[in-house]
């Protein structure tokens, strides 16, 4: 019996032709995953402006965004998307540690400094607690060279290393004498007053007033709690943005604020006290110089002018990479 052709079976696909449908929806179901996931984060991140617990996912909004873009590429392509998709975060998370680098390799001037007013380099830089590279901080200090710097996480085995650096920073505050209290400020101008407070409602804190040789400016060296305690970290700046309002004169607040531009905790400092940030290179970690979250920050008072792009310097054993930047301050009110 002779079949028609339409009760004919339709022909069977070749092996090849059916090899390539099959690669075509090959990581369809990961890819939209992964996508989620980045979504996800990133929703994440915007929550904590409404409840504080959730600002933790702001700490990585820009790697929620890499796995976002990486992703939906991925679900776009013909074929081998999961693979592209982690390449291209790969490639992502290589771009943003690359970034510091290469900005603190080719700093830009950003303008001149206005008249009346002294240009200085100032530098923020948590030399990790447990770091026993003692030689090397002093010398990395030494080698960036700025006129102003705090210090965050002095252990006591840092004392030889400060007093060593006297003859460049004749005048140096500390708070060693408080308890759980390891900060510091050094400086090339005179400190007329000092100051420092731990256990309070805020963060730790130093505070030194300089004399008129820099308009009388104040300096903050602040170390914050690290997430994910965001409810004790967000109290934590809150008062310390009230000290900063009740604080005449114009201030340079630094430290280690564990949080990223991305957080509900920066943009408390910011829209509470009128400061304004200089600072959103990531400076940690420092492991095999990968750093991934800019949680390092220097903020100035309105008319305090940022005359040099942002750089950071060497971890010289430390977890974090120390923060620079060159300002002018005015000399008169």
């Amino acid at each position: 019996m002779i079949e028609t052709a339409a009760n004919a079976a339709p022909p069977a696909p070749q092996p090849e032709e059916a090899s390539r449908k099959k690669r075509k929806v090959r990581g369809g179901l990961e890819c939209k995953l992964g996508l989620l996931l980045g979504l996800g984060g990133l929703v994440g991140s915007r929550l904590g402006h409404l409840w504080i617990a959730f600002d933790v996912f702001s700490q990585f909004t820009l790697q929620f965004a890499l796995v976002t873009i990486a992703f939906a590429i991925g679900l776009f392509l013909p074929r081998a998307r999961l693979f592209a998709a982690f390449i291209l975060i790969i490639l992502g998370l290589a771009a943003i540690s690359m970034w510091p680098q290469l900005a603190s390799r080719y700093p830009m001037a950003v303008t001149d400094a206005p008249q009346d007013s002294r240009e200085v380099k100032v530098a923020s830089f948590n030399t990790w607690y447990s770091n026993q590279q003692v030689d090397a901080v002093r010398a990395e200090i030494e080698r960036l060279d700025a006129d102003v710097v705090t210090l965050v996480e002095v252990g006591a085995n840092k004392k030889v290393a400060l007093d060593a650096l006297r003859g460049r920073y004749p005048y140096q505050v500390t708070c060693f004498t408080i308890d759980y209290c390891n900060l510091a400020i050094l400086s090339k101008f005179p400190i007329l007053e000092s100051d420092a407070q731990v256990g309070w409602e805020g963060p730790p804190y130093i505070r030194a007033r300089l004399g008129a040789e820099l308009g009388n400016l104040t300096v903050f060296g602040v170390h914050t709690i690290r997430f994910p305690h965001s409810r004790a970290q967000f109290r934590q700046v809150q008062a310390m943005a009230g000290l900063l309002e009740a604080t005449p004169g114009r201030k340079l607040v630094m430290g280690d604020f564990n949080a990223t531009p991305f957080s509900r905790i920066i943009d408390t400092v910011v829209s509470r006290t009128g400061l304004q940030r200089l600072t959103n290179l990531p400076s940690w970690p420092s492991r095999v110089g990968l750093p991934q979250v800019a949680i390092d920050h220097i903020f100035v008072s309105p008319g305090i002018v940022q005359t040099q792009s942002q750089q950071i310097g060497e971890p010289a054993g430390s977890d974090h990479y120390p923060v620079t930047v060159r300002i002018a301050v005015p000399l008169k009110p």
